[in-house]
């Protein structure tokens, strides 16, 4: 397991800032050049085996811009997983996997989620293709499958990706070297001329032994790159035990989680949170009346009234401030999750189990919620909680959230007035707790109890959920009466 960090550099000289904007003009042209070709459908079966679309290419091999042989075949594999995180993304945003679940039952479930497995299934289907499974299902049953699947697909993939921006190239361990001179560290990297390497010099402290491929990203505003190196990540060892020890998570908008066992991580988050979205909301409402009075300026006769809108343009609608400033409050955001989440992990569960919220983005009672809850950047958060529960030597498990803050984990009695605010009280057997707390227990039980996990899965709708919950509700109030 593997984290990866940033290694600035000094500022280069004309020279050495040349010689990199060369690699990754040519790097970039050939990993475009590779995408355009990875664009048709008919070859992403190179997608499940890049290798082989490796070895195909070094027959008919053409190589314009005279990269190194390395260098080339880590743009190909560039191109390849660029395509396929692109694929992916659009699966998961679209929410086609849950579409999918909702729309089909049987063997047509299963031939859906079959489909999404391989690259070259999902061109078969973009291309109305029914390919035939090794498990019994129809050919109707195939073709109504793969008539829904390309409609979702075409919807969201779009347009496919290309690069724009040349400003970043990838090295395997042959291309680059890590070494310090009188204390200090350097990059040598090769150069675009055979036998020639250039030597970027470092900040910070003699570099660790580095293996792997490395990423080489400019910075065209301050002539140096960043060099993101993968660093290796000890994962911790948990105690046998008779039984796992599950903690079932509750994400808030006061603090980052609550856990089933009533403990709070990350209190204040809310204000942190509450200060970025006002801080936001603001400087957008400044810059649209800049940007108003700049284009009402610009159209003026008076040539001094033009100069006015030009000196807005340069001077207050830029993003360098802009951008400096979101990426602050992002790192804070993410500081404190990931805080919350080393205190959940000290007490080294077997298995963490949060909510999915990917459905749920955006969907609030207010705008000011929504802008707050739009700061929790569920992509980071997905992210540092995989990876520090991984790091932890725990499992992490996602469950379907509808209904886990209205649900009594009591009786089952599910009820919209039974959360009101932070408190929960239940309207028919008066259990009383905090709503987070009630949520997080929740989440851990359909996870542990196994007639909820079989009938309550991600993808469930929530209509399937409160009928299911209803029902399990009502044959244990038979049961006990």
């Amino acid at each position: 397991m593997t984290r990866t960090v940033k290694w600035l550099s000094s500022i280069l000289n004309t020279g050495k800032w040349a010689t990199v904007l060369a690699i990754a003009t040519a790097y970039s042209l050939q990993k475009d050049a590779f995408l355009r070709t990875l664009a048709r459908t008919v070859r992403w079966a190179d997608l499940d085996k890049p290798r082989a679309f490796r070895n195909r290419d070094k027959e008919s091999r053409v190589n314009l811009w005279k990269l190194p042989v390395h260098l080339y075949d880590r743009a190909l594999f560039d191109a390849v997983d660029t395509m396929r995180r692109w694929i992916l993304a659009a699966i998961d945003q679209a929410h086609i996997e849950g579409k999918l679940f909702r729309a089909f039952e049987g063997p047509q479930r299963r031939y859906a989620f079959w489909l999404l497995r391989k690259f070259v299934r999902i061109g078969a289907a973009l291309r109305g293709e029914a390919p035939e499974p090794k498990f019994e299902i129809s050919l109707a049953q195939r073709q109504a499958v793969v008539r829904l699947l390309r409609r979702l697909l075409r919807k969201a993939l779009g347009k496919s990706p290309r690069v724009h921006l040349r400003r970043s190239f990838e090295l395997d361990n042959t291309l680059y070297r890590f070494f310090t001179h009188r204390g200090k560290p350097y990059l040598s990297i090769a150069s675009l001329v055979p036998g020639q390497r250039t030597v970027i010099p470092l900040k910070g402290f003699p570099v660790p032994a580095v293996t792997g491929n490395v990423r080489v990203v400019l910075d065209p505003r301050k002539h140096a790159v960043a060099v993101h190196v993968p660093v290796p990540v000890r994962v911790k060892t948990l105690p046998d035990r008779r039984e796992p020890v599950v903690v079932g998570l509750d994400a808030g908008v006061t603090e980052v989680f609550a856990d089933s066992r009533g403990n709070f991580y990350g209190e204040g988050f809310g204000l942190v949170l509450d200060r970025l979205s006002a801080r936001t909301t603001a400087q957008g409402a400044e810059r649209n009346r800049l940007h108003a009075a700049e284009k009402k300026l610009a159209a003026a006769s008076q040539a001094g009234e033009r100069q006015k809108a030009g000196r807005i343009r340069r001077f207050n609608l830029g993003r360098v401030k802009l951008d400096a400033r979101r990426a602050r409050g992002q790192a804070e955001v993410k500081r404190r999750i990931s805080e919350a989440l080393r205190e959940v992990l000290r007490f080294r569960p077997d298995v963490l189990v949060m909510e999915d919220l990917s459905r749920m983005r955006g969907r609030t009672k207010s705008r000011n919620l929504s802008r707050v809850v739009s700061r929790w950047m569920r992509s980071s958060l997905k992210e540092r909680a995989e990876f520090l529960s991984q790091a932890g030597g725990s499992r992490l498990e996602t469950v379907n959230a509808a209904y886990t803050s209205q649900e009594c984990p009591k009786c089952g009695y599910v009820h919209r007035d039974n959360r009101q605010g932070d408190r929960f009280h239940c309207r028919d057997c008066h259990f009383t707790g905090h709503a987070d707390t009630v949520g997080a227990v929740n989440v851990e039980r359909r996870h542990t109890d196994p007639e909820l996990r079989e009938r309550i899965q991600v993808f469930t709708p929530k209509e399937v959920v409160l009928k299911s919950l209803r029902e399990i509700f009502e044959r244990k109030r038979a049961l006990s009466t």
